[in-house]
């Protein structure tokens, strides 16, 4: 009998060889007992490495930013092109960051489901077995049991026919007790099914949960590439403050990852021997249990005497038939009831052959060792990959901002144009500069451009412009010539 058995992977013994320390900075065992409290604290110290970080990076920068608002526009302005080049790149490299954190959850949720098949299919095979010796049980004592009754009361004048039928309802009572001791389904046991159910409902909230996290992550990457694109202080800012959201959650998932790392770690490491310690005997007999762990060539099958005394039972069983068979060779009402218990107590036999079958450790010991692999391996793996995302990513936000907060003041505001009309006669000469740009409805005048002509022009308005047309064209139009007379009539006379 061929088996695959379970190795610790490579990763699971790095997380194992974390030192553990209590919050008394005591060294304790690494071996994995959640129950205890000094173990729990030992994950609780890990987990405080990434918050003390983000603690420290939180007090850098509200040094930063009030040292910053202290010298505001104080320094001297520089070019931002660099500043830019080397947020896109960072940008760049977060956004691969949080690609690689992705494929880790994508790993880690197919770990799950994983995990959940093989907890069902064991649940499945559990059930056969239940499905199997209650079917059995049900034949022989609501069936085969009556038959043999109603046979007693046929036969009694029948010289030792009564002997033979005692002796064949002893043995079917006995085959009932033999199969009722297989320890499959008590109600103290652990529900496969409900475990596999737990995890799906679960692992659907965490994947979605850690995918929106992520997804926010690729938002703020995105905003900084579009905010050094374009050169806009408004994206930078908006980028900042949620990268500064973003620190909280990669760090507060670096927390968690690397707790959980640890303790899978520890688990992964030795999971029989904590298995065995937390399984009751009352539960699963410890012979069994190590039967369908270890399940080695030469391992005994903890139930074959129980199949075996069952197979002798319904032997015996169908020899006492036989006998009683001669007996009433001659009674036909007691000839028919015996051929049907003979076929009850021979479906019997198909079953429990059957039975002997599933209760090979083989196919348990497969599930068994398909779930630590979703654990231990795939499992792992997403969740290592996810780990290092998160810190990773974090680090490069922290630069970011720094870098993103030196960029918005050396980008300045953009330079704003005053749209204006090339065919207003009333414009002053010359704005129709190389300054000027142009659009569909007209030109485009800069502040900067001709500033001294353009004030003027915004001060006198149309009166100043005549002045300049007057000047200029030496020719006043007739408003203006009309304008002059009147001005020049006394009022009293012209009243007069």
């Amino acid at each position: 009998m061929l088996t695959r058995n379970y190795t610790a992977s490579t990763l699971a013994k790095w997380f194992n060889s974390f030192p553990h320390y209590n919050l008394q900075f005591q060294q304790i065992n690494n071996s994995f007992s959640p129950e205890e409290v000094d173990y729990q604290e030992s994950l609780g110290f890990w987990a405080a490495v990434p918050v003390v970080w983000l603690t420290l990076t939180l007090f850098f920068f509200l040094v930063y930013f009030c040292a910053r608002c202290c010298s505001n526009g104080t320094a001297r302005k520089h070019k931002a092109s660099c500043l830019r080049w080397t947020i896109g790149v960072l940008s760049l490299i977060a956004l691969t960051g949080v690609a690689i954190g992705l494929y880790g959850n994508v790993e880690a949720d197919g770990a799950a489901h994983d995990f959940a098949d093989a907890a069902e299919n064991a649940n499945k095979t559990i059930m056969e077995v239940e499905t199997q010796v209650h079917a059995m049980n049900s034949d022989l004592n609501g069936t085969v049991t009556p038959l043999l009754d109603h046979l007693s009361g046929v036969v009694k004048n029948i010289p030792l026919a009564e002997r033979f039928i005692n002796n064949t309802i002893a043995e079917v009572k006995s085959l009932t007790k033999e199969l009722s001791s297989i320890p499959f389904g008590t109600d103290d046991g652990v529900d496969l099914q409900l475990v596999a159910d737990d995890t799906r409902f679960y692992e659907y909230y965490r994947f979605m949960g850690a995918t929106l996290l992520l997804v926010l992550q690729i938002v703020v990457g995105l905003v900084a590439l579009c905010g050094v694109g374009r050169g806009s202080r408004c994206l930078l800012i908006f980028m900042t403050w949620l990268a500064f959201l973003c620190l909280l959650v990669c760090f507060g998932g670096g927390a968690v990852y690397l707790a959980v790392g640890v303790g899978a770690g520890d688990f992964c490491v030795g999971p029989s021997t904590y298995i065995k310690d937390q399984v009751k005997d009352s539960v699963i007999p410890k012979g069994v249990l190590e039967y369908y762990i270890n399940c080695y060539p030469m391992s005994v099958n903890p139930f074959s005497q129980t199949i075996s005394q069952g197979r002798r039972r319904i032997s015996e069983a169908q020899g006492f038939l036989q006998e009683l068979g001669g007996l009433t060779a001659n009674h036909t009402g007691a000839k028919d009831i015996i051929v049907q218990v003979g076929k009850k107590l021979n479906e019997t036999e198909t079953s429990v052959d059957d039975l002997a079958a599933l209760v090979q450790c083989a196919t348990l010991h497969k599930e068994y060792v398909d779930a630590l692999n979703a654990v231990c391996y795939d499992a792992l793996e997403g969740l290592s990959y996810m780990l290092v995302s998160s810190l990773a990513v974090g680090l490069l936000f922290t630069v970011s901002m720094v870098l993103a907060s030196l960029a918005w003041q050396r980008l300045g505001r953009r330079k704003q144009y005053i749209e204006i009309d090339e065919e207003d006669p009333f414009l002053p000469p010359g704005v129709t500069s190389p300054h000027m740009g142009r659009t569909p409805q007209g030109p485009l005048l800069q502040p900067g451009a001709r500033r001294g002509q353009w004030d003027h022009y915004l001060r006198y308005g149309d009166r100043g412009e005549r002045e300049h047309l007057l000047r200029d064209n030496r020719t006043p139009p007739p408003s203006y010539t009309y304008a002059v007379g009147y001005q020049g009539t006394n009022p009293k006379q012209s009243h007069q």
